[in-house]
């Protein structure tokens, strides 16, 4: 949640006014949606956040209700769960998906937000809704544009205050506009940008901006995308937004870092041209930002990814100069005014903030649900201090050999002896035959966070709270064991995995563990190469005896 609060307030501050995101998750280990109708209720009260966030920043939101592509929320999940679908294409023709979807927006739409009593649609912060991220329906005549239709007219029967959208990339059944002209393959993936949003329940066109993807990067293409999708918004009546737009910088490519540049230029030239001239092209979003911590996907080698831009990058600064002429530019649309959305105010629930540190104590309409401040890190403990959420507030505990309160610091304790002293084990590899009971890894030790979605749960070996939710070094993991005093006396370790379980009652009697494999009732990640386990017996449990043949 720093990173959203992060994110967006530099976007604000870069002179950024709408961010697009998703409605739903792309990850399955943090699916809003689990199951037809079942809806996680951490992963919501975290859109809730972003969305108060946004408001308190007045950021705009387009919110893309669900996604062609990955597995989680997105097209094929909906054919998962249809027993009448079976491939892709089954979502816009399949009775059973249609109705899912239907289900699934109007949870979006009538959604509260917890925190400021809202109604998602009701919502002045939320800018416009997208259909469907990049429909893609191979060969499937004109189908795509029937379900816009059937789609764009249930969600203003639930929600006529947004603006709303398809959310497509723009490309043409015919004629010579798409990637590669006449010789494209876009002509059967089942868009057709005019028809599409032709209905008038689609308040906007939008189209996206992908050269390198769809292998068509020469700059007759580049301009002549943007040219054509303005001048066809223009016939539409309905003005453009350029939704997505980015150029790769990878390494297994020519592609460099000056050529994203120009190709970003390229397009706010012709923002800034559009909005001069009268034009249709109202606006463009780049993808994506990666903040301080982000990495880009496993497939695209980590670090910015092929598309990563950073706030520190000359493409960034093009970004923020770009943002500053349009500002410039804006003025109000003749005829229009802007409306009071009847909508209920912003509780104001500084009453109950910590040392007047906003972001902690509670929230909601009534002020009266508890603001976990440990998982947003709205407050910051001392080193080698734990954070604990307490109902209406938080403490900062200093950990086993340290002093202190733990938010003004926490100092070494020279009477207590290093907790590392407290330990001894029989050389690496080796295991009491008899583990013991798991214990609970307590709140605030390190390598403990908070987990409101419950993942981290589902992780071999830590059910019912057993073993350190992420990576910890071994002396983190005996303050653990510290701090889960009476009842923990020992430890088991693996330093490659740096993952830590608690033991209660081990016996005296060791085993030598296996040198190739882990205990995969343990490790977290089992696919992985891993040093063995060890187990350190706390010393005032008892040494440990003698080491058995191999287990």
């Amino acid at each position: 949640m720093q990173l959203i609060r992060d994110v967006m307030t530099k976007a604000k501050e870069a002179g950024l006014n709408v961010v697009r995101a998703w409605a739903t998750s792309a990850s399955p280990n943090y699916a809003l949606q689990r199951s037809p109708g079942n809806f996680s209720a951490a992963m919501f009260r975290g859109l809730d956040y972003a969305l108060d966030q946004a408001r308190q920043l007045n950021l705009k939101v387009i919110l893309s209700l669900t996604n062609n592509w990955n597995s989680t929320g997105s097209v094929d999940q909906f054919v998962s769960w249809s027993p009448t679908a079976s491939v892709h294409e089954d979502f816009f023709f399949d009775e059973t998906c249609m109705r899912l979807y239907q289900q699934y927006v109007a949870a979006i739409i009538n959604r509260v937000n917890v925190i400021n009593g809202r109604r998602y649609g009701d919502d002045p912060t939320i800018m416009a809704w997208d259909l469907i991220n990049e429909p893609r329906c191979f060969k499937c005549g004109n189908r795509l544009q029937e379900w816009v239709n059937t789609m764009a007219a249930y969600v203003k029967s639930l929600d006529s205050n947004h603006l709303l959208t398809v959310g497509e990339e723009g490309f043409y059944p015919s004629g010579d506009a798409n990637p590669s002209g006449n010789q494209t393959w876009a002509y059967n993936e089942g868009q057709d940008f005019l028809a599409d949003h032709s209905s008038p329940n689609i308040d906007f066109a939008a189209s996206h901006h992908w050269p390198d993807n769809w292998l068509d990067n020469s700059t007759a293409f580049e301009t002549g995308w943007i040219a054509r999708h303005t001048t066809d918004a223009a016939r539409l009546k309905k003005p453009l937004i350029l939704e997505e737009f980015g150029k790769w910088v990878r390494p297994d490519s020519a592609a460099t870092l000056a050529e994203r540049d120009a190709f970003y230029a390229l397009v706010f030239q012709a923002l800034q041209a559009s909005i001069s001239n009268g034009s249709a092209l109202k606006g463009a979003a780049f993808w994506a930002w990666y903040d301080e911590g982000q990495v880009g996907p496993e497939g695209e080698g980590g670090g910015d990814g092929w598309f990563g831009i950073r706030d520190t990058s000359s493409t960034f600064a093009l970004v923020r100069s770009g943002a500053k002429t349009i500002a410039g530019m804006s003025e109000a649309l003749l005829g229009c005014s802007a409306v009071p959305a009847d909508v209920p105010a912003a509780p104001d629930c500084s009453h109950t903030w910590i040392d007047s540190q906003p972001g902690t104590g509670c929230e909601g309409p009534d002020c009266d649900i508890d603001v976990n401040e440990c998982l947003r890190q709205t407050v910051t403990c001392s080193a080698n201090a734990g954070c604990i959420n307490t109902e209406g507030s938080y403490n900062c505990s200093c950990w086993p050999g340290f002093t202190s309160d733990g938010r003004g610091g926490c100092d070494p304790s020279p009477q207590q002896l290093q907790v590392s002293g407290m330990y001894t084990d029989s050389g690496v590899g080796t295991l009491a035959c008899d583990q013991g009971g798991d214990i609970a890894y307590p709140q605030g030790a390190p390598g403990y966070v908070y987990d409101p979605t419950g993942y981290l749960s589902t992780l071999p070996g830590r059910q019912d709270g057993a073993g350190a939710p992420v990576a910890v070094d071994l002396t983190g993991c005996q303050q653990a064991c510290e701090m889960a005093q009476p009842t923990c006396d020992a430890v088991v370790y693996n330093s490659v995995l740096q993952a830590c379980f608690l033991k209660s009652g081990p016996s005296q009697q060791l085993c030598q563990a296996s040198e190739t494999a882990c205990d995969l009732a343990m490790a977290s990640q089992p696919q992985a190469a891993c040093a063995v386990w060890t187990m350190h017996f706390r010393k005032e449990a008892g040494a440990p005896l003698a080491v058995a043949a191999a287990g």
